[in-house]
């Protein structure tokens, strides 16, 4: 009976309940996509202010040299008579600049620097806040020192003082101060990869719910179409609006292949900010010795350039015969030669160019191997050297390796391949810096590096003798975001990309490893082939 049956809804309002739950997906969607949005806008905020920040350590560590060098400079012009005011004002205004960046960081303060202002936070976790108590500590100390006015009487003493301070904590000071800037790094880095898996997390649920919004539209499509006798054009129309969302996806699909390409991007960041962090610390030595060499060579030239002056007086002399004053004159070229037999400065000045000559030779050999492994210049595959390509990835990881390890070269002759050279670099830098670390600390271990051409390919083995990677783990290093590494020290990329650079070359890579023993990396490529041109690394 009608009577019995439950009273049906109209077409409309059925067709407003399809539409409302409908509209929940939309909603939801477009949520996420604001999400994804404000993550960019604090991503940009935060990499702003994280790049304040390097950039005011960088500057508190150049305050520290400036007063390092502003003290050696007072020191020579007292000792040559010359006049010292203006050095000493400059090792004082560098030591004030030291003073303000140091306290702000210290305190959480604010911090004027050509003309703009700054916000510097206080020491957030335990990696900044040991660096900065250490400068702040010798930043205490030194006040007493460099803040004193002194007579000019007790200038010389309170040079000495200073002289002694910053020789005495220079080591400390650059330690701490390089310490510092790689830890505000290594924060801006994790800070960076949280809020970017909070992006990737996003894009995922906006992706899943737009897929639940399709299988419902698909649903709702089908269930309407056994009722409806429009069949045709409602399958026009779902025909229509699935090729639109179609395109969505696949738009989708990009944006998450280029978050990936940015969190490649920020894992060869990070390393080249350790590298080039070492090789500053490598060119700094060389280029300190030769700006000290030059500063004594200038004292010499200032005693030879006096000594010849007396000469020429007593010339003069002789040549008009002025015999009353002849004598005098003697003794002053007699004193003035003294002083140059005293110090040997013929020989020690001959020395002093020659140690120069050697430390820029030294700086030019760094920037010609940096400029080897980088080869920014070479877009094109080429047939290149595979041993001068190991050569330059220990150059530039040399200040990671040469405290950890001895290398041992076992290079076979005429090696060379088809390849793209800097991405092959950038295996060998990966896996030389890997193969270092897994050296315990207290221990020095051994790398061996081995070459050889063998039928049509080549082979690059790496071996150390390190801590060794445990058997359930081999199968897993060459995934995406697989590390064994504390948290915060790896992002797991690392063997993922040097993996794919070895496939893009047609070669392969095999791994041997045993716990407590070492672990040996094998790679083959071919000699030539034709390459792939989908190579992403760059």
């Amino acid at each position: 009976m009608p009577t019995d049956l439950a009273p049906l809804s109209s077409p409309n309002a059925e067709r407003q309940r399809r539409y409302g739950e409908l509209a929940i997906y939309p909603v939801v969607f477009l949520a996420l996509i604001i999400c994804v949005f404000l993550l960019n806008l604090v991503l940009a905020a935060q990499s702003q202010r994280d790049a304040e920040h390097v950039f005011c350590a960088i500057q508190q560590q150049k305050a520290w040299v400036g007063t390092r060098r502003g003290v050696e400079e007072a020191q020579i012009s007292t000792s040559i008579s010359a006049a010292s005011q203006p050095a000493i004002a400059a090792f004082t205004n560098s030591f004030r600049m030291l003073d303000r960046i140091t306290t702000a960081f210290y305190n959480g303060d604010t911090v004027s620097l050509d003309g703009h202002v700054y916000r510097l936070d206080g020491a957030e976790d335990a990696r900044t806040r040991k660096s900065i108590h250490e400068l702040y500590r010798i930043l205490i100390e030194g006040r007493s020192i460099f803040d004193s006015r002194s007579a000019p009487a007790e200038i010389s003493e309170g040079l000495n003082r200073a002289l002694e301070f910053v020789l005495t904590q220079d080591a400390a000071a650059m330690s701490a101060s390089q310490a510092f800037i790689l830890a505000l790094g290594e924060l801006s880095q994790e800070r960076t990869a949280r809020l970017q898996t909070f992006q990737v997390i996003s894009l995922a649920l906006s992706a899943a719910t737009f897929i639940a919004m399709v299988v419902r539209v698909v649903y709702k499509l089908r269930k309407q179409d056994k009722i409806i006798d429009e069949r045709t054009d409602e399958l026009i129309a779902q025909r229509d609006m699935l090729e639109r969302e179609k395109a969505h996806i696949e738009r989708l699909v990009k944006d998450l292949q280029t978050t990936q390409s940015q969190l490649i991007q920020a894992e060869k960041m990070s390393s080249l900010g350790q590298m080039v962090a070492g090789l500053a610390h490598e060119v700094n030595s060389p280029l300190g010795f030769v700006r000290n060499n030059i500063e004594l060579f200038q004292r010499n030239y200032g005693i030879l350039s006096s000594a010849l002056r007396e000469h020429d007086t007593l010339r003069d002399y002789l040549e008009r015969g002025s015999l009353e004053q002849l004598e005098p004159q003697v003794d002053l070229a007699k004193s003035s030669m003294s002083l140059i037999e005293e110090y040997d400065l013929i020989g020690s000045t001959s020395q002093l160019v020659s140690d120069s000559l050697a430390g820029i030779d030294r700086i030019q050999e760094l920037v010609i191997n940096l400029k080897n492994f980088s080869r920014l210049d070479e877009a094109t595959a080429k047939f290149a050297d595979i041993n001068d390509g190991i050569d330059a990835a220990l150059v530039i990881a040399d200040n990671v390796i040469k405290h950890k390890a001895t290398v041992q070269k076992r290079y076979g002759d005429g090696v060379r391949a088809q390849c793209y050279p800097a991405q092959l670099n950038q295996v060998f830098l990966n896996l030389l810096t890997n193969a270092a670390q897994a050296i315990p600390d207290g221990r020095r271990g051994t790398i061996t590096i081995t070459t050889e051409k063998l039928d049509e390919h080549v082979i690059i083995t790496i071996a150390d003798d390190g801590a060794g990677i445990a058997p359930e783990h081999l199968n897993k290093i060459f995934e995406p975001f697989f590390t064994t590494k504390p948290v915060g020290q790896g992002t797991g990329l690392g063997l993922s990309i040097v993996y794919k650079i070895i496939e893009n070359h047609n070669g392969v890579i095999s791994v041997q490893s045993t716990l407590g023993k070492g672990t040996e990396f094998t790679i083959r490529i071919p000699v030539q082939r034709r390459l792939k041109t989908d190579l992403f690394v760059t």
